[in-house]
């Protein structure tokens, strides 16, 4: 459901899975990932990451705002 972005219903039809089980397993899926990479990825960015960016940025073309 993530990687193509179809429904529960496809996903039925193709895994033979119901909707419920289906939810159920996005969701357990989508939580694993978090706990294990939200600290680093979901975080702010400090300072040096914003030069970073906005650095990579400018060498690419984007007008800074």
């Amino acid at each position: 459901m993530l990687a193509y972005g179809c429904s529960v219903d496809s996903t039925d039809e193709y895994c033979r899975l119901g909707e419920s089980t289906a939810l159920e397993c996005l969701r357990k899926f989508c939580s694993v990932i978090e706990a294990m990479y939200g600290q680093w990825y979901l975080r702010s960015p400090n300072p040096a990451d914003l030069y970073r960016l906005l650095h990579k940025a400018s060498r690419r073309g984007f007008q800074a705002c």
